[in-house]
């Protein structure tokens, strides 16, 4: 069973990006020569979602570049020319890539004359805008380029085909070009996927698409350029909603306040997947029944899900409490909340969209409330809680939720309190060691 359990962890793991999206590779630049060229990866071997990679194609007979999915294959033809394809069934010696959803995009007005300039000014971005220059990540950079020399390589063998003697690559020079560069950074893999004495790796692909290829020089006058970073997930301090409530014990309304998710989470006890979920989704649920975004907790109640980290979220945002008919639990209810207005009874109910949570979380956990997960396995699944936390801070929050507003809804209480506080079962667990 141990194998398993962390099999699907290693699965889900790659599926979903942290802070910064963690870039993979296969090969290696400085060992595919010795290795004569074979292939260390196949494309449609890899999770196709907002695929971005870079690498040479099948035994040097080209240049792999992929943009959001699409994989483009630049060759040389017998004239000199190059051509671009599509082929997901591309082979690579070596090949850097990551699967990013979303971009965060910043202005260039820095002037580069060469790779070494591009380099440092995409450092100085990114350590200003707060990202871990010591984690690889990728980049873009979107505009009109004032010179750039790009190359396509090809076969070192005369068995290959589109083998030239005493040719390994062709030089194309481009003036004034729109189009994209894509490009990986990494302090950690010269050699493997950077060359020994630079960070970064980097193509091009004119907007037409009718040209790409690795970059050798480049010229960048000031102008409208746009780099393009991972985004990264919102501090969970700014993660926050207004509530509207009384000013004292008998008091009128009007003190205006505002809740964090940090706010939340100490009164839960800890942050996790299951209260940034519960938070998200019932904040976009009360905006919908308040459109000026100050909830008034005099004037709401709602019907949870049992999950304590949903049931937590719910009494706090809204104000709910069973003894005051503003609040219950029930756990055949559709959905993970359902939230109504008091004084006019417009009720809108909170769905999770399918595919957004992974499959493993539920069923590691089924695991691990029998307290059958071993004490490693155990901070695994919460590893990957943590990983789907961080995808769910980076996301948009309408491609997480369905909120649909209820007419036919009734308020039902229900009392019961059998329910189990599953984020306990395993307190007494021992260390991984």
């Amino acid at each position: 069973m141990k194998f398993s359990l962390l099999a699907a962890l290693t699965l889900y793991s790659f599926q979903f990006s942290l802070a910064q999206p963690m870039v993979k590779h296969a090969g290696s630049m400085s060992q595919m020569g010795k290795e004569n060229f074979k292939s260390s990866i196949r494309l449609d071997t890899v999770n196709s979602s907002h695929l971005y990679g870079i690498g040479p194609y099948g035994r040097m007979q080209g240049e792999i570049t992929v943009l959001d999915g699409r994989p483009l294959i630049a060759q040389v033809l017998a004239d000199g020319t190059a051509t671009v394809s599509l082929n997901w069934q591309a082979e690579a010696p070596f090949f850097a890539y990551a699967n990013v959803s979303n971009w965060t995009s910043y202005p260039i007005h820095s002037q580069i004359e060469n790779i070494n300039e591009l380099q440092r000014a995409i450092e100085d971005l990114a350590v200003q805008k707060g990202y871990d220059l010591s984690t690889p990540f990728p980049f873009r950079i979107m505009g009109t380029f004032t010179a750039l020399t790009t190359h396509v390589v090809t076969p070192r063998s005369e068995g290959v085909a589109g083998y030239r003697p005493g040719r390994n690559q062709e030089n194309y020079s481009l003036s004034m070009e729109k189009g994209e560069l894509l490009g990986f950074y990494s302090q950690g893999h010269q050699g493997i996927y950077t060359q020994k004495d630079s960070y970064i790796h980097v193509h091009f692909v004119s907007s037409d698409k009718t040209q790409m290829g690795h970059v050798d020089k480049i010229a960048l006058a000031n102008g409208p350029l746009t780099l393009l970073l991972p985004a990264r997930s919102k501090p969970t301090g700014s993660i926050k909603l207004k509530t509207n409530d009384t000013d004292f014990s008998k008091g009128r309304l009007g003190n205006i306040q505002e809740i964090t998710l940090d706010d939340v989470a100490k009164f839960h006890g800890h942050l996790c997947d299951g209260l940034v979920v519960g938070f998200l989704g019932l904040r976009e649920a009360l905006y919908k029944l308040y459109p000026d975004s100050i909830i008034d907790r005099t004037n709401t109640r709602i019907v949870s899900n049992p999950s304590p980290c949903l049931t937590d979220v719910g009494i706090y945002l809204t104000g709910g409490r069973y003894q005051f008919n503003s609040f219950y639990v029930d756990d055949k209810m559709k959905g993970i909340f359902t939230v109504a207005r008091i004084d006019n009874g417009q009720t809108y109910q909170v769905m999770l969209k399918p595919g957004v949570k992974p499959d493993a979380i539920d069923s590691l956990g089924a695991v691990a409330m029998k307290g059958q997960l071993s004490a490693c396995d155990l901070d695994g699944l919460r590893k990957l809680e943590d990983q789907f936390t961080d995808k769910l801070l980076s996301m948009e929050v309408k491609d997480i939720f369905e909120i649909i507003p209820r007419s036919d809804f009734r308020w039902s209480p229900i009392l019961k309190n059998s329910f189990i506080k599953t984020d306990i079962l395993n307190r007494g667990k021992a260390i991984c060691k």
